[in-house]
């Protein structure tokens, strides 16, 4: 009895210390604020119909009379937009979704829309129309951003966006002689590829029939930039998930025993992603880590309020144990480590 009564204090002892553990990591991004991205205030009053355009260019059209509020209360919006992956490792916002998957951003944004203290939301059935600043691609969905117990950033993919988009009206474009002539349709946002495609035929098949557009209104290709239709504010994203070339596994061993923590960052040469990491000097084992195109990894430990860093390319033969030299950097060169 007296074993048993032992062994269980002494099991609760070594959970208790793991919760303390958990409970004081709490880790730091060294590269916060290498870019400033300004979080801005739109003042929206009792306006009624609004078209609010970001500083980077992301367009959002505000209906008071969508929104759950009474009528004299005053609103603001408040947005935050990025478009560069200097931009996203600033406030640390990982390029990876809540399946481990591989992203590509092809812009970010944090909406908040207030009355006085009280966030707002959207009365059902009612969507925010919003347009991004960059031309989307094959592949582009939205994702919306949750953050987990250590304030990291996971995209969970919104399958039921949907976007406005304007498809070729055939018999209308004929009928005036060859001026492009399009219609509003709602489509979910995975079929957005194939009207993409239909458009492009239709306009072949108007072009044999009558030998030549009128194409002065038109504008090439503006069906993709296509109004995205939410109901949720907060992190949104629109990312393609990508393909790696292959995962790969190790185990850092540094030279520098008395760090206080391990911050890793892999970026990837011409894509606008990155995914980082950050653990305690006695946890450095990584596992299932995507390759893609040229990809590197920058390892960095502080100590005493020192950094120190080391910077190197891994590829899919980048397995089993990694041994890394850190050198020490003063934060100024921070900037030019990411860029490299």
């Amino acid at each position: 009895m007296k074993k048993q009564i032992l062994i269980y204090f002494l099991v609760s002892i070594s959970v208790f210390s793991c919760k303390k553990d958990i409970a004081e990591f709490e880790p730091t991004n060294p590269f916060q604020n290498i870019v400033l991205v300004e979080n801005q205030v739109f003042d929206l009053d009792t306006i009624s119909v609004k078209e609010i355009i970001g500083e980077k260019g992301t367009k959002i059209y505000f209906n008071r009379e969508d929104f759950d509020i009474g009528e004299n209360d005053k609103i603001s919006l408040e947005l935050k937009e990025y478009y560069n992956r200097l931009e996203l490792i600033s406030d640390n916002l990982n390029t990876i979704t809540d399946k481990n998957e591989l992203l590509e951003s092809n812009g970010v944004i944090f909406l908040k829309f207030k009355s006085g203290d009280k966030e707002l939301k959207l009365k059902d059935q009612k969507k925010l129309k919003i347009k991004f600043k960059k031309e989307f691609r094959k592949g582009d969905r939205i994702f919306n951003g949750v953050f987990d117990s250590i304030n990291q950033i996971e995209w969970i993919e919104d399958k039921d966006t949907y976007i406005t988009f304007p498809i070729i009206d055939t018999i209308l474009s004929r009928r005036y002689g060859g001026v492009l002539t399009y219609r509003d349709k709602i489509i979910p946002v995975d079929s957005l590829d194939y009207y993409s495609t239909t458009n492009e035929n239709l306009e072949l098949q108007i072009e044999n029939d009558i030998s030549e557009i009128n194409d002065e209104l038109a504008v090439d290709n503006w069906w993709k930039y296509p109004d995205v239709l939410i109901d949720e504010f907060g992190w949104i994203n629109v990312d393609k998930i990508l393909m790696p070339d292959g995962n790969v596994s190790y185990e850092l061993v540094l030279n520098k025993d008395n760090l206080e923590f391990v911050s890793t960052f892999l970026i990837y040469k011409d894509l606008n992603s990155f995914i980082s990491d950050y653990r305690k000097p006695n946890d450095l084992i990584f596992a299932n880590i995507p390759i893609k195109n040229q990809t590197s990894l920058i390892v960095l430990g502080k100590a005493k309020k020192e950094f120190y860093v080391k910077r190197v390319l891994i590829d899919e033969n980048t397995n089993g144990i990694l041994e890394l030299d850190l050198k020490k950097v003063d934060s100024t060169e921070f900037e030019k480590i990411l860029k490299k």
